[in-house]
């Protein structure tokens, strides 16, 4: 048993030692460049050139039973040998339009409804010259409708089934008419009312499967609108629409790993509105929540773009400012104190004013972010203890 089961390895290795390695690689990227000739590198087109091969080979068949029909001696057969160069040769001319990239100039550059069409057109001619075995191209154009009506809109797929239905019927008129032939008229009505069913079934089954795939998508979005909402409630603050605690973590892990391995400054800041308690006594909590939004949207519009805010808790927040020295975070945290500072607050007819208190520190290379923001906090109390409406940073503590 193990003599057979190693005769494709023995016979593989024989081969590579006569041939050798080069030569296999050589003839492997010649195969591979052929491919690449025949079918193109991009994936757009070889896309569109794989789905014309599929058509291709569906022709080559039909051409091919038409050619065994001759040989096996079928009777009334017409000329197969015309029908198959024009067959081949439309096929030519569209593979020559998609390779070329002369389709891209069309809305579909696969061409997908011009195949249709001239499959159909080479099928109802091979209705004519088939003989008494015309019935074998009924299955055929079942075939032809599977492989390229579901690309097509539901108005071209209509087209085609009319298209197809005047086709059938033309030609079995010239066949009643032109052809020598000892078939019953009753056979050509039971051929055209096939033509009729599969045309018919194909249309209606199309739609069917339009409206899924319509329903599947519209279920995707709404799963994807879903997945949003779930996340946004997952990391954001509902209330001020800032990131929450949850993200605010994660958020610092990776910037402090990111700080670890660039070696670039990070700073974390914890911002505290000042008296916000006798704000929620003054104006009511939808003052104190008028007040959290406004803040919010002042320090959203004073920070970068690669910066965060996010709600810690209460009317404590916390920035995070990434690739910022002191000197320079000082400055944006200056113009935050100073713009809420002057900000006009509304609540109904009632206006009032509002000011933070602002402890900072600079992330220290293999430090902890939560030894950061331990030391963001203790500036944080000097800031409020100073008088507050100021900012500290952590260095000028003692």
């Amino acid at each position: 048993m193990s003599i057979f089961s190693d005769m494709p390895s023995k016979s593989l290795g024989f081969i590579v030692s006569v041939i050798g390695d080069k030569d296999i690689n050589t003839l492997w990227g010649c195969c591979q460049r052929g491919v690449d000739h025949v079918l193109g590198t991009g994936k757009a087109m070889r896309i569109r050139t794989t789905q014309f091969l599929l058509a291709t080979l569906l022709m080559l068949a039909s051409v091919g039973v038409l050619y065994f029909m001759r040989t096996v001696g079928i009777e009334n057969m017409g000329d197969v040998d015309t029908w198959a160069a024009f067959s081949c040769g439309g096929l030519v001319v569209i593979y020559v339009l998609i390779r070329s990239g002369f389709s891209l100039r069309m809305a579909d550059p696969s061409l997908a409804f011009v195949q249709m069409l001239y499959a159909i057109a080479c099928n109802a001619a091979a209705f004519d010259i088939a003989g008494h075995g015309r019935g074998v191209t009924l299955p055929i154009l079942s075939v032809i409708l599977m492989f390229g009506m579901f690309g097509l809109s539901m108005r071209q797929v209509v087209f085609v089934a009319l298209y197809g239905l005047i086709l059938f019927g033309v030609a079995a008129g010239y066949a009643l008419r032109h052809l020598s032939t000892d078939e019953p008229v009753e056979l050509f009505a039971a051929y055209i009312f096939m033509v009729f069913v599969v045309l018919s079934a194909t249309t209606v089954l199309t739609w069917r499967l339009q409206q899924m795939s319509a329903y599947m998508r519209k279920q995707k979005n709404q799963l994807a609108l879903a997945f949003d909402k779930i996340q946004q409630i997952a990391t954001r603050d509902e209330l001020t629409g800032t990131a929450n605690r949850r993200f605010m973590l994660e958020k610092m892990r990776d910037e402090v790993q990111r700080a670890d391995r660039t070696s670039l400054p990070l700073l974390f800041a914890i911002i505290d509105i000042d008296h916000f308690k006798q704000i929620n006594d003054s104006y009511g909590h939808h003052g104190g929540d008028r007040a959290l939004q406004a803040f919010a949207s002042l320090v959203q519009g004073a920070i970068r773009g690669n910066d965060t805010l996010a709600r810690w808790g209460g009317e404590e927040f916390v920035v995070l400012l990434t690739d910022t020295d002191m000197s320079v975070g000082l400055v944006c945290l200056e113009r935050i104190r100073a713009q809420v500072a002057e900000a006009d607050i509304a609540v109904g007819d009632k206006h009032f004013k509002l000011t933070v208190s602002i402890g900072v520190t600079q992330y220290c290379r293999g430090d902890t972010a939560e030894n950061a923001m331990a030391r963001a906090d203790a500036a944080l109390y000097s800031a409020k203890a100073q008088g507050r409406n100021q900012i500290v940073c952590s260095e000028a503590l003692s």
